[in-house]
């Protein structure tokens, strides 16, 4: 049975951070790398790269691309915070507030936090953002299953 060290990978390239690299094809084919990293205060950080795929047709990134990075980071932020495998868990709820416009010539970040922790659930909120600009705010709720 894989465990947390099977998803959360060293990422030798980007120094501090752990590569998050779940199963399936989904995140590395929409979103790609996804990297994770502990920011204290029960704050996790994680990031993406963009690459022309992920553009709308104004040359911002794609609000599909947005949402995508944000359910990830309901797994990777809280997977990390609280050493569990995540993996296998599935989002219950997910809430996008789009608040600016994502650049194409920047890594994209989240900042996600846990409000509460239940034996089955856990309520997620997060920022995504550019440098200081705030992007999107996000909100979810994730129904945590066995590996």
């Amino acid at each position: 049975m894989a465990g947390l060290e099977d998803i959360l990978l060293p990422a030798p390239d980007h120094p501090g951070w752990r590569e998050w690299r779940v199963p399936g094809a989904f995140n590395r084919e929409v979103i790609g790398t996804l990297l994770v990293r502990e920011e204290g205060a029960g704050v996790a950080r994680t990031r993406i790269f963009p690459s022309h795929l992920m553009g709308n047709v104004h040359g911002a990134i794609h609000g599909g691309i947005i949402s995508a990075f944000a359910d990830a980071s309901l797994f990777a932020g809280p997977g990390l915070l609280t050493g569990q495998d995540l993996a296998a868990s599935v989002t219950i709820e997910l809430s996008v507030q789009f608040i600016g416009v994502g650049s194409m010539d920047e890594p994209l970040d989240a900042l996600v936090s846990i409000l509460r922790e239940t034996g089955r659930m856990l309520f997620v909120q997060g920022r995504i953002v550019q440098g200081e600009t705030t992007v999107a705010g996000f909100s979810g709720i994730v129904r945590k299953i066995a590996a």
